[in-house]
């Protein structure tokens, strides 16, 4: 008989707990990098919105002069190629009213999210927000301040169900490892909204908005909240 490669043995040696474990780990790991993912793409969206064109304005000027022609009057203002509403002088009190809007209503959310967390199903709280996250994600335009209060269901959510499986014995362990997921997010966030952001900034919410989404379907069908959900069998 052939013997069984180290890899095998290394596979059939973890107990159903121990796999139960691990793929609780990863997924909440993945459920909260969509979070962050999908909380990106304003910062990166925000030069899009207000558009600096002087410099095209300089540049039909220099090319008017060298033609030694009476310079026509400035084809754009420093603002004309901006999305309404900011094309106006006050963009930055809009800007920043969108990003007070949405910190707000995740401080409330927040508070809120712990104590309905712990009264109802986790896999289908968290569900829930992913789902409306993607929703408010993809049309941001319409809403940035219900995204803040949807956002909220992910951190209270995810860090029950990592303390329901691992408790205190290696949690300076785990948790250090775990919450790499704050970086991972934000670097994919940053990555994808940057791709789309001048080309068609709405993909930059799209896509973030679709990914978090279908993590929320990932979490419906596979994530176990505790060790006295697990199927007897």
């Amino acid at each position: 008989m052939a013997a069984v490669p180290p890899g095998i043995r290394l596979l059939v040696s973890f107990d159903r707990d121990q796999w139960y474990r691990a793929l609780t780990f990863l997924l909440t790991f993945l459920l909260y990098t969509s979070f962050h993912l999908s909380r990106k793409p304003i910062s990166i969206v925000k030069s899009e919105l207000h558009r600096n064109c002087s410099s095209v304005s300089e540049a039909s000027t220099m090319t008017s002069s060298s033609s030694r022609q009476p310079s026509p009057p400035p084809l754009h203002t420093p603002t004309d190629c901006s999305w309404k509403p900011f094309d106006k002088k006050n963009y930055k009190q809009l800007l920043g009213a969108m990003d007070y809007s949405f910190l707000c209503a995740y401080a409330v959310g927040m508070f809120l999210s712990g104590i309905i967390g712990e009264r109802v199903p986790i896999r289908l709280y968290l569900t829930v927000g992913m789902l409306t996250s993607g929703l408010f994600t993809c049309l941001f335009g319409l809403g940035y301040v219900a995204n803040g209060l949807v956002q909220t269901t992910g951190w209270p959510s995810v860090v029950t169900c990592i303390g329901n499986w691992f408790g205190k014995g290696r949690r300076g362990l785990i948790m250090g490892l775990w919450n790499s997921h704050t970086s991972v997010g934000n670097i994919l966030g940053s990555l994808i909204a940057g791709y789309w952001v001048s080309s068609n900034w709405g993909l930059s919410f799209i896509v973030p908005g679709i990914v978090i989404a279908v993590m929320g379907v990932v979490c419906f069908f596979f994530l176990i909240e505790r060790e006295c959900s697990l199927p007897i069998g």
